[in-house]
């Protein structure tokens, strides 16, 4: 792994569990065992450290997500497969999905700058079956309650509150918001 590859990965996982802003290029030099000065011989800020790395796993989950729900022709099994795809996402890669959290949080505004932004493809699932009546309650609650519980769904299996496996817990969570959003929802 070279060294750009390094620091992506330390910021990464620095980013994670201390923050965007509580984590500085000093740290992130530290945990890599490098010289600040050695980052910005690869960097021109942490701003560019936080930018590459949202583009990366956003670009990454976008393309899985358009992907799979490509391959779907149903709409329920579209709708069940793009729930699955995003937590086994977030299930592989939890460094990667807390950060895109964090950075969303913080940087809300910011992130219209990056072309493939996975929340483009749910809202435009959402709106899709919306459109169609397929969903009954408005497109901004159901994309609300959709994004809402995959991110806690990935904290309680990350906390050990839901239990079951992987697999069990993507199926049930795919099947409920199914229920919740397109056969509850008015």
């Amino acid at each position: 792994m070279g060294t750009k590859e390094l620091i992506l990965e330390k910021a990464l996982k620095l980013f994670s569990e201390k923050g965007i802003k509580e984590t500085t290029v000093r740290d992130i030099a530290k945990a890599v065992g490098i010289t600040e000065g050695a980052i910005y011989r690869h960097f021109e800020s942490k701003d560019q450290i936080v930018y590459d790395l949202f583009g990366r796993y956003s670009e990454e989950l976008y393309e899985k997500l358009e992907k799979a729900m490509e391959k779907q022709t149903d709409r329920e099994a579209k709708f069940k497969e793009a729930v699955k795809i995003f937590l086994e996402f977030a299930f592989r890669n939890p460094d990667a999905f807390r950060f895109m959290n964090i950075f969303h949080y913080l940087r809300g505004k910011e992130v219209r700058k990056f072309r493939k932004i996975p929340f483009q493809l749910l809202r435009d699932l959402i709106l899709e079956l919306h459109k169609e009546g397929v969903l009954r309650t408005e497109p901004e609650y159901a994309l609300a309650t959709l994004t809402g519980t995959l991110e806690r769904v990935f904290l309680y299996k990350s906390m050990g509150i839901l239990k079951g496996s992987r697999k069990e817990i993507k199926e049930r969570t795919a099947e409920l918001l199914w229920k919740a959003l397109a056969e509850c929802g008015s």
